[in-house]
């Protein structure tokens, strides 16, 4: 580590910081027109194109924390369950936004950008460990950091709102591509740092037979699989596939280095065990784990997904094979193996996307310096095929990535269509902190699915209905939220059902008259305990 860092020169980080900034900085500018964008009256959410149902989820883990609760809950279903869930990711988001005073979503941004500036400094790293010349590695981190697919192209022809998930993986997948999840979220952007972090360590402790890289790698590992278990079969596949590989080419088994990755798989066993108990312990973590399905879309739509990316791969491909360092060989496995781990048979698929642009990106830029050599020796350093070259991929390689930015951005300044997913009117908000102040943590609160999804958020209380994957049997939960609120009729089986569920509260807003004509104040079961001009409050007698 200590050669490592000796190769890397002052300005090399001060070029790394700077880019850590330009991100946080071109990646903050649409949640802060969205904020200045905001109607009058209305509360600015913080929600984007992006899984925008997720975020209410952070954001209401967050809330749990700053109430005092370091043990969670899922605060998206109504049965009974444990108080099992230990997210040392939110707890340090929770913390920070309790003791400095913050807002659920400032904290949650204030978290998103320290994440970007330690995802470059170790992204930076693991290029200088394969990657000798300067220049070589500055211009693969510009690319790791900004460069995207084609679906900026092929999106607007193939994108069918019947079928959203048929759809150019740069332009809705967030772990598929660096600048989306950095874009996106936090904990993203840390369990894809950790990955990277993971790699480094090992190839350290491969190359030098070190166990204080294989033991620092144990527990980025463990830290990494409690926080995002996802990325279990991405890293234990990728350094499995490379010690192989190691071991056909040395035409023997790597047992030296194969005993590092023993101790890679002993050390985070404690959060296997910790997801198993809590597994078998909690139905409704096993409902949500049930209901979580991601598969992936088409092969077609990641291909389009990295475009031009993959073009430039083959050639650093080739560059590799013909320089044949070995260090560098990992780039090919991890590509690999991760492209395979997209349509392996296991509900989270498109989870495994995570990390995959990282050695595409890498060997992308290899592919890059590789076609450049050719042009300039062909044609001469200063010749026009260069400067045109470079040009393209200046102007193309990162167009999808601002196709997502300037979405946001589009979506906000038309927040008049579009005020019901990424603002809430004040009174709302209002309503929603009424029932952090007045409810215990075990009552419940009935309401569309729609607004639950907020209501967690910015109270940190229970509701019936809310979240796709959380909210347990959510398609009987669906059926019988259109039959709630239809009509004003059956009074006595729709008081039965909140008997049946353990409702406490009924959240009663414009949302819920628009399913139908229930009307909770002729109900002789319900009290009126809170109301203002935009949400009634009924307490289940």
């Amino acid at each position: 580590m200590r050669e490592l860092l000796s190769r890397i020169k002052k300005k090399e980080w001060i070029f790394v910081l700077l880019m850590g900034l330009l991100v946080v900085a071109i990646t903050a500018v649409p949640y802060l027109y969205g904020y200045l964008a905001r109607p009058d009256n209305y509360v600015y959410t913080g929600l984007h194109h992006f899984a925008p149902g997720d975020t209410n989820v952070y954001l209401s883990m967050i809330e749990q924390v700053k109430q005092g609760h370091n043990v969670l809950i899922n605060l998206y279903t109504s049965e009974p369950q444990l108080r099992s869930q230990i997210s040392p990711f939110w707890l340090v988001t929770g913390y920070l936004a309790r003791f400095l005073n913050l807002n659920n979503l400032l904290a949650f941004h204030v978290a998103r950008s320290l994440a970007i500036f330690v995802f470059a400094v170790v992204a930076y790293l693991f290029i200088s460990f394969l990657i000798a010349r300067i220049n070589h590695r500055k211009v693969i981190l510009v690319i790791l950091l900004f460069s995207s697919g084609l679906g900026w192209l092929f999106s607007p022809f193939l994108f069918d709102p019947q079928n959203p998930y048929e759809n150019p993986s740069d332009m809705w997948i967030p772990e598929s591509n660096t600048f989306n999840t950095l874009f996106h979220s936090p904990h993203m952007t840390f369990s894809v740092t950790l990955i990277v972090l993971v790699f480094l360590l090992m190839l350290l402790a491969f190359k030098y037979n070190k166990y204080r890289y294989s033991i620092g790698a144990g527990i980025a590992c463990l830290l990494l699989l409690w926080i995002h278990p996802f990325n279990g079969p991405t890293v234990y596949g990728v350094l499995g596939g490379y010690i192989l590989l190691m071991s056909i080419c040395a035409k023997k088994i790597k047992w030296d280095i194969f005993r590092h990755f023993v101790l890679l798989c002993f050390i985070p066993l404690p959060a296997v065990l910790y997801y198993y108990l809590i597994y078998q312990a909690d139905w409704v973590i096993r409902k949500w784990n049930e209901q979580n399905i991601l598969t992936s879309p088409s092969v077609w739509m990641y291909i389009i997904g990295y475009g031009f990316l993959l073009v430039l791969l083959v050639f650093g491909m080739r560059k590799i094979i013909k320089s044949r360092i070995k260090d560098q060989y990992f780039l090919i496995v991890w590509f690999v193996v991760s492209a395979m781990l997209l349509y392996f048979p296991i509900y989270f698929q498109r989870r495994l996307s995570e990390g995959l642009h990282i050695p595409i990106a890498i060997m992308a830029g290899l592919g890059t310096y590789y076609i450049i050599t050719f042009l300039s020796n062909k044609f001469g350093r200063r010749s026009n095929y260069i400067i045109a070259f470079v040009l393209f991929l200046i102007i193309f390689l990162p167009m999808s990535s601002f196709q997502v930015w300037g979405q946001d951005l589009y979506l906000y300044r038309n927040a008049q269509r579009h005020h019901e997913i990424y603002y809430l009117h004040e009174g709302e908000v209002a309503a929603m902190h009424w029932l952090r102040d007045n409810l215990e943590i075990t009552e419940v609160i009935f309401s569309r699915k729609y607004k639950g999804n907020y209501i967690p958020a910015y109270s940190g209380r229970l509701v019936w209905i809310g979240h796709g994957p959380q909210t347990a049997d959510l398609e009987k939960k669906v059926d019988l939220q259109e039959w709630f609120w239809q009509d004003d009729q059956a009074t006595e089986e729709k008081y039965q059902l909140l008997l049946d569920y353990g409702v406490d509260y009924l959240y009663y807003s414009s949302y819920e008259k628009k399913l139908g004509d229930y009307n909770p104040a002729t109900k002789d079961y319900l009290e009126q305990v809170f109301s203002n001009d935009q949400v009634e409050i009924y307490k289940v007698l």
